[in-house]
């Protein structure tokens, strides 16, 4: 059976946010080497930048939803930095 297109959208958009955050990881990885297992942030760090790409291209930024992206990517910092200094 086909996959119907709301699946293959869902689909694409996992598959980039995947790609993306991996990447997102390969650069933090780069610019923090001591930090390891960036790969379980994968799917959060791309989510998290494709989020921000849509707020910033479609710049209808409400005060909910950019609280929400900061918050989002204060967490995901915090997380970063505990890895970093291997506390969490």
């Amino acid at each position: 059976m086909k996959p119907d297109l709301l699946t293959q959208l869902l689909g694409f958009l996992y598959s980039g946010a995947r790609y993306l955050g991996l990447g997102i990881a390969q650069i933090i990885k780069y610019m923090l080497p001591s930090v390891t297992g960036l790969d379980v942030l994968a799917e959060p760090l791309g989510f998290m930048a494709l989020l921000t790409l849509f707020v910033i291209l479609t710049s209808t930024v409400r005060k909910v939803a950019l609280i929400i992206l900061i918050v989002g990517w204060g967490l995901l910092l915090i997380r970063l930095l505990l890895m970093a200094f291997r506390i969490g």
